[in-house]
């Protein structure tokens, strides 16, 4: 089987203390073999625009298999 990109997003995670839960904020059309410094980052420019602090970011790829 061949393995092919096929779509990613990232997804942004704030703690909403006040409401013990998680805010999650998906941000997709990531580019394939997105690098570790380029989600650093976009988390930290993300981060800067929000009063909540970051919880964890988490990284979404979908691929497809073909024969």
């Amino acid at each position: 089987m061949q393995k092919e990109w096929n779509k990613g997003a990232i997804e942004v995670y704030f703690e909403d203390i006040e409401n013990e839960e998680f805010i999650r904020r998906s941000y997709p059309n990531t580019i394939a073999n997105v690098t570790e410094v380029q989600v650093e980052g976009f988390t930290e420019a993300i981060e800067s625009l929000s009063d909540l602090p970051l919880g964890h970011t988490v990284i979404v790829e979908e691929y497809k298999y073909t024969r």
